[in-house]
């Protein structure tokens, strides 16, 4: 039986980083992302220390959904990988 468009789906993922810093910069990298409007989702996140909270409502379908989830993890994997290099290349 097919599922409904009108169903919606929620997730809330939460990042924690090393530090405020990191955290600041990937909530920061990310946060345009909530500005695109894309009809069926909507993205809200919030910075707390070094956590960010990112919360997820889709109208699109739960795959939909879980490809989104998957963007922000390769993103947020990115992000720390990049951290990691900046801050093993920096000098004593």
């Amino acid at each position: 039986m097919p599922q409904s468009n009108s169903a919606e789906c929620f997730a809330v993922l939460e990042a924690v980083f090393n530090s405020e810093l990191e955290a600041r910069l990937a909530y920061l990298a990310l946060k345009p992302d909530e500005a695109l409007k894309v009809k069926g989702l909507r993205i809200s996140s919030s910075l707390k220390g070094r956590r960010i909270f990112f919360k997820v409502a889709c109208r699109r379908g739960l795959m939909s959904l879980a490809y989104t989830l998957v963007d922000y993890l390769s993103q947020l994997k990115m992000i720390q990988e990049a951290s990691s290099r900046l801050e093993e290349a920096k000098c004593p």
